[in-house]
Formats: C-alpha cells, structure tokens, sequence
C-alpha cells in the first residue's frame, strides 16, 4: 500500500465510515486530488467502499478486509 492508502485506512479505522469531505479535511497532507485518486483506486479492488448518499456527497467505508483488522498500520 501507498502512504496515502495506509492514512485513509488507518484514518477509517479510527473514525468508521464518513464523508469522503471528513477525509480530505482530516488527511491535510495530502492534497484532495490525491485522495480522490486513491479512493478510486481502493474502490476498484474493494478495500474501501463508496456510497453516493446525494447529489455531491459520499461515504467512505473500509471494505472487509479492513473493517474488522487491529492492526496498526
């Protein structure tokens, strides 16, 4: 996994699923084009899962692999 991958997971982890904007504001060191491209490419495999929950705003989600992992990453 990527830096950015291992913050998005680690971050969902911690938190449980949320707004792709609580990601971008939380993980201020990586710029939101950044994000957007590692959430496609984690939503493609399945290790996070997105839900359009209206017009402009989603939710992010850890996939199975995740959701139930203790590790630290």
């Amino acid at each position: 996994m990527t830096p950015i991958e291992e913050a998005i997971v680690k971050w969902l982890q911690q938190s449980g699923p949320c707004s792709l904007d609580v990601v971008v504001t939380h993980l201020s060191s990586f710029s939101s084009g950044e994000i957007f491209i590692a959430v496609d490419r984690m939503s493609r495999d399945g290790r996070v899962l997105l839900h359009q929950r209206g017009y402009s705003t989603y939710q992010l989600a850890l996939g199975s692999q995740f959701a139930y992992s203790s590790s630290t990453l």
